[in-house]
């Protein structure tokens, strides 16, 4: 029996382009030209998958979607949207859209999307967790991007923004993981909630058992009062530990038993208190690469790590930079704006700062932006990012011997180039420069899945 294809579009030649590209690749294919037919054909003819165009003239495709869920539909769900917006893409998959594709449509990822679209359909149970919940749609203050790598980032939001799973955010410094966190609790049903935010690397170490798990009157010098700590200041919400590698181990124990037991005891106290919070982690660093070195501990480690976001970084979504630069000239309080040669002088850097050392060169330019026209020489970038790329050398632990220094750099790079091509090894193996089989071969060495 042939695959069967919905195809929600209301550009009729569009329509028949697609529906002559999936004939030609063997699916049945049937077509509406509004969401209130496709709707009704999809209910009636019950398909495989449904192509859904978010503009549509009568009714929008997330409303389409939220109908087909609600009318128990279990047709895979690829939404075509030229308005790949963070709150579009979160909505969609929050939803229970499998995927979405920004048009123009490319016909080799089309085909790619809808192979995994069908592949995955029986391991739709997460998704169907998440179709009953219809929260109002959310602004994300501060996320931009519309490139493939961020519309990923915004898909994993969606489907985990309503469960308590545990979330481990990774990525560079700068590139905005604290954004993240903000937009899966404010996604969430916790959202009416607090959401706690504790910096593990800027707070001393002989305060920050205190402030994480709170004191009892009389714990320790100074401590002239109870203190609620941050565990139940988060109670019913949200707490984000950013910089979490950056814990001491003593803490990295207690910390384990609190998120094992779902209780804490404040200091001077033997008593258990319950807490009810959704725990999301935060690192710059290779947290595995951590554990390797025996800075972390391995037990906490896959306690954080029950879903894995890797933030970009801003080298790897370069067509998002425009849209970034626009954003921080937008919040000017006079009018500025931006010659092309200062444009491309800005894209030619790579930006090791990220998101954050761009807003803090664009925040420079308008104040030195000469009649409010920013021109090259405004754009004045930090030799420290330029020499960044020399420092590895000074970096390296050459005492911890060669072969071992040897290992952790390749298992760095495996894990690096798999989180860059969004889990594809092919893609991987050819950012790495080696054979496929080589790259297989490592992943089984580093124990990377």
């Amino acid at each position: 029996m042939k695959v069967k294809i919905l195809v929600v579009e209301d550009e009729r030649t569009a329509l028949q382009s697609l529906a002559l590209l999936l004939e030609d690749e063997g699916y049945e294919v049937l077509q509406a030209e509004s969401g209130e037919a496709g709707l009704a054909l999809a209910l009636r003819e019950e398909p495989d998958l449904v192509l859904l165009d978010v503009r549509l003239p009568d009714v929008d495709g997330i409303t389409v979607l939220q109908r087909l869920r609600a009318g128990h539909s279990d047709a895979a769900v690829l939404i075509m949207t030229a308005d790949t917006t963070s709150s579009n893409a979160i909505r969609a998959t929050q939803h229970g859209a499998f995927d979405y594709i920004s048009k123009p449509i490319n016909d080799d990822h089309l085909l790619v999307l809808i192979g995994r679209a069908l592949e995955y359909r029986k391991l739709e149970n997460e998704v169907r967790r998440l179709r009953h919940s219809s929260p109002q749609a959310a602004t994300v203050p501060g996320m931009v991007g519309h490139s493939l790598p961020m519309q990923e980032v915004y898909k994993m939001i969606g489907r985990v923004a309503n469960s308590d799973a545990t979330v481990l955010l990774s990525g560079e410094s700068g590139t905005g993981k604290e954004l993240v966190a903000n937009a899966i609790h404010e996604f969430s049903r916790r959202a009416r909630f607090p959401l706690v935010k504790v910096n593990c690397a800027a707070i001393p170490e002989n305060l920050l058992e205190a402030e994480l798990f709170g004191h009892e009157r009389g714990a320790f010098t100074n401590a002239l009062a109870r203190r609620i700590g941050r565990f139940e200041q988060a109670q019913g919400g949200t707490l984000f530990l950013d910089e979490v590698a950056e814990l001491p181990m003593s803490l990295q124990a207690k910390l384990l038993r609190a998120v094992q037991e779902r209780t804490v005891e404040r200091l001077g106290s033997n008593t258990a208190i319950p807490i009810d919070c959704r725990l999301i982690a935060a690192t710059a660093q290779d947290l595995a690469l951590t554990v390797d070195a025996g800075r972390f501990r391995e037990d906490l480690y896959y306690r954080l790590n029950v879903v894995s976001i890797h933030l970009p970084p801003l080298r790897n979504r370069a067509e998002d930079i425009p849209l970034l630069v626009q954003r921080f000239l937008s919040r000017s309080e006079r009018p500025v704006s931006l010659r092309e040669d200062a444009l491309e002088r800005i894209l030619s850097h790579s930006w090791p700062g990220n998101v954050r050392e761009l807003e803090n060169v664009i925040t420079r330019a308008i104040v030195l932006a000469p009649g409010g026209v920013i021109t090259p020489d405004c754009i004045q970038i930090s030799q420290r990012s330029y020499a960044d790329a020399g420092t590895l050398e000074s970096c390296i632990p050459h005492r911890d011997g060669y072969w071992k220094v040897i290992h952790r750099v390749e298992a760095h790079l495996v894990r690096s180039a798999l989180q860059d091509a969004m889990g594809n090894k092919t893609e991987a193996a050819r950012i790495l420069g080696i054979q496929r089989r080589l790259l297989y071969e490592k992943m089984a060495e580093f124990g990377v899945s």
